[in-house]
């Protein structure tokens, strides 16, 4: 068959176009993800570097930000001198005085989503040490980790002698690791090999920093078919692992990230690899005088094949299932997708999750090492001591200065990266909430600073709440044609949303949480802000002038509660100061398109323009396209008065060859305007 140029340009052309509608498309997704759903941001941009012998590794004395999952707040993440997800450091002074013991395991052992202190190593820590013998409890957690890496890891930690007691937290997709990694495999005598760490090519590193990778393999399913792949299907991991299972009847999984190619997946090698790797994890471990546990998560029944081979193997067991259906019977009959153990749009455990694991791992700890043990009830106080120090509860009896003064220990203990730098910061927050600073404060204690072009918002007493609340700042600028046409042409102002960021222990006194925003680079005339609940309403709102122009003029503040109703109608209008403010809670689309008329009356006719001498009153009409507001918790309209001595003003809205909707007259006395 004969194929002719023209039908090989235009097979050509449409492929081009394939590929960048692709690209296009593709980019399109990441953006999206990036602005509106950035749930995957903590995994794309999950600060590693290659190991030549672990293929991936943290950084030591690394700073990170991540999210929490369910709330999307974000919390500092730093990984230490030794590369551990802690918050403080440890010397070799540290671990030659105390009894060490190091977790190792993946994401369920690093927490990323957490704020450290929740993180159940830190907890068992601190009920560790209670006993008056010095404990360190390590984290040497990375997120993907198998038990070929964990190892290693451990092989290659300059203090492993010093570690008295290793845990290693066992997940069902470790096998599945064991054949993604490739970094160890049997030779034909069935003894354990270690192979070379292969770099991920260029594209797979760049296909890991998207984050629409992570949302393909989210979709798909690709962690559900990692499990498949590791375990049949749950009917035969209820009847474990049995040898009439034949390779033939494991699905062929293909991975991308493998380094080592793409090759049939044989769960039947991937577990003896296992066995041999905790065989010889359990002598390294025993040989320096240390034990060697592995943790079963709670997540679901541990696996009975795993479990024998443990136990074939004489490996202590610390089966988390069967210790959290004993604290709570309910959580082993419902699904972990249901549990209150993890997040509600994650699989990881969460807070409470941490909190009963770091129980579980204390009672068993606890009669390892012979410490005094701890009654029911004084486990509870030792628990809420600790907790304390980061949410600021207040006991309900009790010497409270004692909580405090244990706070702070507790904090100076577990935070001590992020206390070096909430005091660099406040140093620098001192200095921008000056009193003269102030532009305005709510009736909820919060208080906004103007700091050059930043506000600074700081909130006394902080509660969770107040941290989840969105901000809303709404930027008027000098000139309209700073904005974008559309903001042009409808509101007149630009509008910026941000989530409150916790600074629990600021160092502020009472003050709890701090946060700034930036204001755009253009002159601003004035600025509205606030917080609200979403589907519930605002919290508080207020307002400010900074015109550039009017220097020393005092900038009033603009909660409607501020301000004197003087005219209730259609839109109810408050005056505060010579600021009117429109307002009404349920707002209509026509609310916004019909025009407002203002005529304001002063009282030296003097002060009038000279083509409104004729008519007595100075027009100030506007309309809607010039910083009216409309949104879902109602619409309103901020527009400043005259600074000459008015005498009347009458107000409304009217529909253009219709006449008038509603208005409203009000007299008042020069001192009503000089009281705002």
């Amino acid at each position: 068959m004969r194929v002719d140029g023209a039908s090989i340009r235009r097979t050509a052309v449409n492929l081009l176009l394939l590929l960048v509608s692709c690209a296009a498309g593709l980019a399109l997704c990441e953006l999206s993800l990036r602005l509106f759903y950035p749930t995957y941001r903590d995994l794309a941009e999950a600060q590693l570097h290659f190991h030549a012998r672990r293929i991936w590794a943290h950084t030591p004395n690394s700073r990170d930000r991540a999210s929490h999952p369910d709330t999307r707040v974000t919390h500092s993440l730093h990984h230490n001198n030794l590369a551990l997800r802690q918050h403080r450091n440890f010397s070799a002074a540290d671990l030659a005085a105390a009894t060490n013991i190091g977790v190792f395991g993946d994401s369920f052992t690093e927490n990323r989503g957490l704020p450290v202190h929740y993180s159940f190593t830190e907890p068992l820590d601190y009920l560790l040490n209670q006993s008056g013998t010095p404990f360190n409890v390590l984290n040497f957690g990375v997120g993907g980790y198998g038990p070929g890496q964990s190892l290693l890891h451990y092989e290659q930690f300059r203090y492993a002698e010093d570690l008295d007691h290793v845990l290693y937290v066992f997940c069902i997709n470790d096998l599945w690791n064991l054949y993604e990694t490739g970094l160890f495999h049997l030779d034909e005598t069935g003894h354990l090999e270690r192979n070379a760490a292969i770099r991920s090519s260029w594209w797979v590193a760049l296909i890991r920093r998207l984050q629409t990778t992570y949302l393909v393999l989210d979709v798909s399913g690709r962690w559900a078919s990692f499990l498949a792949a590791a375990t049949i299907n749950h009917e035969d991991l209820r009847r474990g692992y049995d040898e009439r299972v034949k390779d033939e009847r494991w699905q062929v999984v293909v991975g991308p990230f493998r380094p080592g190619g793409l090759t049939r997946y044989d769960p039947k090698n991937s577990l003896a690899i296992f066995r041999q790797l905790v065989r010889h994890w359990k002598h390294l471990v025993e040989r320096n005088g240390s034990t060697f546990s592995v943790v079963l998560l709670p997540n679901d029944p541990p696996p009975p094949f795993v479990v024998a081979l443990l136990q074939a193997e004489d490996v202590e067991v610390i089966d988390l299932h069967a210790c959290f259906g004993e604290a709570d019977p309910a959580s082993s009959e419902r699904p972990w997708k249901k549990s209150p153990y993890r997040f509600k749009k994650d699989p990881h455990w969460n807070e409470a999750g941490n909190k009963l694991a770091a129980v579980c791992l204390y009672r068993v700890l606890e009669k390892r090492t012979e410490i005094p043990a701890l009654s029911e009830s004084k486990l509870q106080e030792t628990l809420f001591r600790y907790y304390a120090a980061f949410e600021g509860n207040d006991p309900p009896d009790g010497p409270r200065r004692a909580l405090r003064e244990t706070s702070a220990e507790v904090q100076k203990k577990y935070l001590a990266f992020d206390m070096d730098l909430w005091k660099a910061e406040n140093e620098e927050i001192e200095l921008a909430t000056q009193p003269e600073k102030r532009l305005l404060s709510s009736d909820l204690g919060v208080h906004v600073y103007l700091d050059g072009n930043s506000l600074v918002y700081v909130k006394e007493q902080c509660r969770p709440a107040d941290m989840l609340a969105p901000f809303f700042v709404h930027v008027f600028p000098v000139d309209e044609r700073d904005l974008r046409r559309k903001r042009q042409r409808r509101r007149g102002f630009k509008r910026m949303q941000f989530t409150f960021v916790a600074r629990g222990f600021s160092g502020l006194g009472d003050r709890g949480c701090v946060s700034r925003r930036t204001l755009p680079s253009y002159p601003v005339r004035y600025i509205r802000t606030g917080q609200y609940v979403p589907d519930a309403g605002r919290l508080w709102e207020g307002g400010a002038w900074i015109d550039p122009n009017s220097v020393g003029e005092e900038m009033p503040e603009f909660p409607v509660s501020a301000g004197t109703r003087i005219i209730r109608s259609d839109f109810d209008v408050y005056l505060n100061g010579r600021t009117l403010v429109y307002n009404k809670a349920e707002c209509r689309l026509a609310d916004r398109e019909a025009p407002f008329f203002l005529h304001v009356t002063p009282e030296d006719k003097a002060d009038l323009p000279p083509m409104r001498l004729q008519y007595g009153f100075d027009n100030l009409d506007f309309q809607h396209r010039s910083g009216f507001e409309i949104d879902e918790f109602g619409c309103s309209r901020v527009t400043r008065l005259p600074s000459y001595a008015i005498r009347r003003i009458r107000t409304g809205q009217y529909m253009p060859g219709k006449g008038r909707l509603w208005e409203g007259e009000f007299a008042m006395a020069q001192d009503t305007l000089e009281q705002g």
